[in-house]
């Protein structure tokens, strides 16, 4: 009797909590005016309502906004999504997502980018790119320990270089990729590129990544009116995702991406420019084929030009599992546009050229560093696990890439750019919400011996002697001391001292603070950046990539 009695609660218990479908799977991403707006996306088992409560205060929502929803494929089920207004620039929200009926989801918050402007502009993002699992090759599971190292620097928001999954046509794979990346997720707004691993089934609006995303649409003569390739702008900057895997069409491989790219970048003037792929432009092959080939689905002949023309300032690339950084390179300009190598413009020269970045180490097994070896034109190379955060305060940018879990939590590359100034006025800075105060302590490691992962605090040594010299490669200089004056007769033009980059007369930079007089650049880079690529040997294993 009293078994009975059990299986019946639970019959009825069980019946009951069916009827109702809870929001799960909460994230954030832009469609529109960053500043006013923003899309906020959950699932549900059932079709339900799809109603966010929002206010500028915790637990008091004097606002509402409903949305729409449709039934996804398989067990996505059903995909909300509401895009919040007429925000205030620059404030902070509170909200809950959900519905009368079936209750709403926990308290989440999320922060309104500032007032746009073509030249000013204060706020920082995330780059991170392959975090797919590896579970082939023995587990892999790493996203969501670096996801939440990237999250603990407070980034306004993150993008991604794509291969977020292994095969997008399974959804059991995208459900796992969701659960994981909801904490953050639901906090800091997610801008992906679509990746070799992603698509599927089909393309557009019927692929799973399509409908799990709420993305700009790419419109005019080149626009594909879908999320494939899109554009949005935040601050003093824009940011283009571009797409590797679709849309190749033209007489050239990629050449009407190309030129919606061009009209892209040409009426909406930003002082700065970053674009992302997946793809590498520029990149080592290693032995067996570890590492995929540089310009694979050949698009530098249709991107170089455009990037060149418009004086891209970063391009980030993901596909290879381990870390890469291009000096300054500006191979349209050269003449060579299609170049499977780099055409280095000098290592420090920023005005000259784009930096391009591979950074395919946020899960999946990475390639080791023992095989980084050496490359024309290569500044950095790793094969740690890692994330970067860009910085922007108006003209200075800051680039800091961070070894990630399951290595040491630590700065492993870093550049300063300084464009020449506008009329901006500097605010003091008021520091974030902590938005990951239940990270556990072990993931985010705080090492004071080097530069601290987890707070832009640094313990810098003025006693560090390797420099990087015009080749590409890095050379010891002795320590300049008041003692030894003759010194100045044995360094090469371009010296690392203190963290600032001074440079002889005849190259044009002023000798005391490192600023280049003849185009307003100022030029810093961190001895960590001038670490030789040969002794880095780290990495967690390679893996077979297709």
């Amino acid at each position: 009797m009293k078994i009975s009695c059990f299986l019946f609660a639970f019959l009825l218990f069980f019946n009951i909590s069916s009827l109702y479908s809870a929001p799960k799977y909460l994230r954030l991403s832009y469609t529109g005016d960053t500043a006013t707006s923003v899309a906020i996306l959950w699932n549900t088992d059932t079709d339900t309502g799809s109603l966010v409560k929002y206010g500028k205060k915790s637990g008091n929502y004097t606002m509402s906004a409903n949305g729409t929803s449709f039934k996804a494929n398989g067990a996505l089920n059903y995909v909300h999504e509401v895009i919040l207004t007429g925000l205030e620039p620059d404030t902070t929200y509170y909200y809950i997502a959900g519905s009368d009926s079936d209750g709403f989801s926990k308290e989440n918050s999320f922060k309104t980018g500032p007032v746009e402007n073509n030249e000013c502009g204060e706020f920082s993002f995330g780059y991170l790119g392959d975090n797919r699992p590896d579970p082939t090759f023995g587990g892999g599971e790493n996203w969501p320990q670096i996801l939440d190292q990237c999250a603990a620097h407070n980034p306004d928001f993150t993008i991604n270089g794509g291969d977020l999954i292994i095969d997008g046509d399974q959804i059991d794979q995208w459900v796992k990729f969701l659960g994981w990346t909801e904490k953050v997720a639901s906090k800091i707004p997610f801008m992906p590129a679509i990746g070799n691993h992603d698509d599927g089934p089909g393309q557009g609006d019927s692929a799973n990544y399509n409908q799990i995303f709420a993305l700009p649409r790419s419109a005019g003569n080149f626009g594909s009116d879908t999320e494939d390739y899109y554009y949005f702008t935040y601050g003093n900057a824009i940011f283009v995702s571009l797409s590797t895997q679709t849309f190749k069409d033209g007489s050239i491989p990629f050449e009407k991406q190309a030129k919606w790219l061009d009209e892209v970048l040409t009426n909406n003037p930003r002082k700065w420019k970053f674009v992302y792929y997946h793809h590498p432009t520029y990149t080592k092959n290693v032995v067996f084929d570890i590492s995929h080939v540089p310009n694979e689905v050949k698009q530098n002949a249709a991107f170089v030009p455009v990037f060149d023309k418009h004086h891209v300032d970063i391009v980030f690339t993901s596909h290879n599992h381990w870390y890469e950084r291009f000096e300054p390179s500006a191979c349209a300009t050269s003449g060579n546009p299609g170049s499977d190598q780099p055409c280095s413009v000098g290592a420090n020269s920023f005005d000259k050229g784009t930096v391009y970045v591979v950074s395919g180490g946020a899960g999946a097994f990475t390639i080791p560093g023992l095989l980084c070896g050496t490359m024309k034109g290569r500044a950095k190379c790793s094969g740690d696990h890692h994330y970067i955060i860009v910085k922007i305060r108006n003209e200075t940018l800051t680039y800091e890439a961070y070894s990630a879990y399951p290595q040491q939590n630590k700065i492993m590359d870093s550049f300063t750019i300084t464009k020449t100034k506008g009329n901006c006025i500097l605010s003091p800075d008021a520091g974030y919400e902590d938005i990951t105060a239940d990270i556990p302590a072990d993931i985010i490691s705080r090492d004071t011996d080097e530069k601290d992962a987890s707070a832009d605090v640094f313990l810098m040594d003025i006693q560090d002697t390797s420099v990087q010299t015009d080749t590409g490669f890095y050379e010891d200089i002795p320590d300049i001391t008041e003692e030894d004056s003759s010194a100045d007769d044995r360094i090469s033009d371009d010296i690392i001292n203190n963290d600032i980059l001074i440079a002889d007369e005849e190259s044009g930079r002023d000798i005391i603070n490192g600023t280049d007089i003849t185009n307003g650049y100022d030029i810093n880079i961190s001895k960590d950046s001038s670490a030789s690529i040969q002794d880095d040997s780290a990495g967690c294993g390679c893996s077979l990539l297709k």
